[in-house]
């Protein structure tokens, strides 16, 4: 029997309407997973935007599941945050990290003797990066901008390539790794047990006349390698002490071995890392005759800090705690 067309026409406008309805159907569903995903994104606070070395920003898109740290120092600001678990490699340990974690810290495997190249990060496809400044250059094609074009996110420690760089910058360095890896909890935790201690130590030597410090790092053709205006200098200045080579505007400099006498240290801080052993560095200041009347050599005051002491770290508190012991031990008795 034929189907009256009015009966047919009927059942085709039904069959559309439900096809829309579905089609409608799948839209509504779609549009809510999308207003769902951008609602926990912004409930997560990606992605957001940091501004790091040469101004270069990164954008941060997500929590980072897979790290290389380039460095010693930046190494243990993660680990100090609990972060340890998502380090896949390490490179230059040309010293250590805080006692605390060493061990983990030393487990992870090295890649790199000094610098990381862009070949063995893009081999191990890390989705964070971090470390000092010095390891993101252009020499080795490693910036924050080239690594982004590979869609890794990064970040260098702040006191590496600041100036007049003063303890606020470990601070945030602390508080941005917190919000990258929404450990904020954890960040405000050391920043305030860090400030704490760097407060009782500045109350104990408040008084005390300021002790001359010269900062030995390494000899160099015709003087010495020594810090500027920068973040050891400003430890020293925490510890009731000033660096004699603050007036330079610059992080590390050489100088001559006229200017170290002439400046007439108290206090010598040897940094003890690099390929000259701390003995032998102690040696060097000793049996140089042009030292024999400065005041840090004449009376034995030399005391030494490792990189991980002197830069950026969770011992950061630590340090100038050390310094002051040593550049006042009669405010701590």
């Amino acid at each position: 029997m034929k189907t009256p067309k009015k009966s047919l026409a009927a059942l085709l406008a039904m069959t559309l309407t439900v096809g829309l309805t579905a089609c409608s159907g799948e839209t509504d569903s779609q549009s809510a997973q999308s207003a769902s995903s951008s609602h926990t994104q912004e409930e997560s606070g990606f992605p957001f935007t940091l501004t790091t070395k040469d101004g270069q920003e990164v954008t941060f898109t997500h929590v980072p599941e897979t790290i290389i740290s380039c460095n010693p120092n930046a190494g243990d600001e993660l680990m100090a945050l609990g972060l340890g678990d998502k380090i896949i490699a390490t490179a230059y340990n040309n010293t250590q990290v805080n006692p605390q974690w060493r061990e983990e810290y030393e487990a992870i495997p090295t890649v790199a003797e000094s610098y990381i190249s862009l070949e063995t990060i893009l081999s191990l496809e890390p989705d964070f990066v971090y470390g000092r400044s010095s390891s993101f250059s252009e020499k080795n094609n490693t910036t924050h901008d080239t690594l982004s074009g590979y869609g890794i996110m990064s970040l260098s420690s702040i006191e590496g390539y600041t100036v007049g760089a003063d303890v606020d910058v470990v601070y945030q360095d602390f508080y941005d790794l917190g919000r990258i890896f929404q450990v904020e909890d954890r960040a405000e935790e050391i920043v305030s047990a860090m400030k704490e201690q760097i407060a009782a130590v500045e109350e104990a030597v408040a008084g005390a006349e300021p002790v001359k410090v010269f900062v030995y790092d390494m000899a160099q053709e015709g003087g010495a390698y020594t810090c500027g205006d920068n973040f050891t200098a400003k430890l020293i200045s925490h510890a009731g002490g000033i660096n004699i080579f603050e007036d330079m505007d610059t992080t590390w400099a050489t100088v001559s071995w006229e200017e170290v006498v002439e400046r007439a240290p108290e206090v010598i801080v040897i940094n003890d890392y690099g390929s000259t052993s701390l003995e032998e560095k102690i040696e060097e200041l000793k049996e140089n005759p042009a030292l024999a009347d400065v005041p840090a050599i004449r009376d034995g005051r030399i005391t030494s800090v490792t990189l991980c002491e002197s830069f950026a770290s969770s011992m950061t508190g630590d340090t100038i705690e050390k310094f002051a012991r040593s550049f006042h031990p009669d405010c701590f008795q």
